[in-house]
């Protein structure tokens, strides 16, 4: 058996560091920043929210984006409650696929030490198609030798269910990301949970 996580919004709660990276490269660049469109786009891969927050990419925002990242001193993320238990269960495998590059996937998971419990990361530099592709699932099954009936994703985005579906596996979408309860409804993924136990109670079939 075979879990691949979304690393952003549903293990780690990065929406205040994200929010606060892009707000302040926007002010140092004199840009407007648009509250609206973050929204609506935070949890896609910085590329594609710079574009869906200034109607085109800008190399300049990424590269100040990444400065103001790793020069941060202290850091604005923590893990969700009750998503360590998880990620800590023995039983089935477990991997990492985002939207972020692998840089600074590894760097927030060693910054809580939880790196090792993965069989697996897999960024979007590690693929040549990203999210909503199913390239990276496709890509874990094979480097752990598991099977599309034996393998879930769990993630709280459109991206994360409509890369379940391309791959051909099962979706478990989680509520306490960045979308909705109602938004996620409406992409039909196989499961919808509130809480993080109730992955658990779904990959071990109770």
């Amino acid at each position: 058996m075979l879990v691949i996580f979304d690393l952003d919004g549903t293990i780690i709660d990065t929406r205040e560091e994200i929010e606060y990276t892009f707000r302040k490269a926007f002010e140092n660049l004199g840009l407007e920043f648009d509250e609206r469109r973050m929204e609506e786009s935070i949890g896609f891969a910085i590329e594609e929210l710079i574009e869906a927050l200034l109607g085109h990419y800008d190399a300049r925002v990424e590269e100040e984006i990444r400065r103001i990242y790793y020069g941060m001193n202290e850091r604005k993320i923590r893990i969700f409650p009750g998503m360590e238990r998880v990620i800590r269960e023995n039983g089935f495998k477990k991997a990492i696929f985002t939207s972020k590059r692998r840089k600074p996937a590894l760097r927030d998971l060693n910054y809580f030490n939880i790196v090792h419990l993965f069989d697996a990361i897999i960024g979007a530099d590690d693929v040549k198609r990203k999210k909503p592709h199913g390239e990276g699932i496709l890509k874990i099954m094979s480097l752990l030798n598991e099977r599309k009936e034996d393998t879930y994703v769990v993630g709280d985005t459109e991206m994360d269910i409509l890369a379940a579906m391309n791959a051909g596996v099962r979706s478990i979408a989680v509520t306490w990301g960045f979308r909705s309860k109602e938004f996620l409804e409406a992409l039909n993924p196989d499961y919808i949970v509130h809480r993080p136990e109730e992955i658990l109670k779904i990959v071990k079939g109770e």
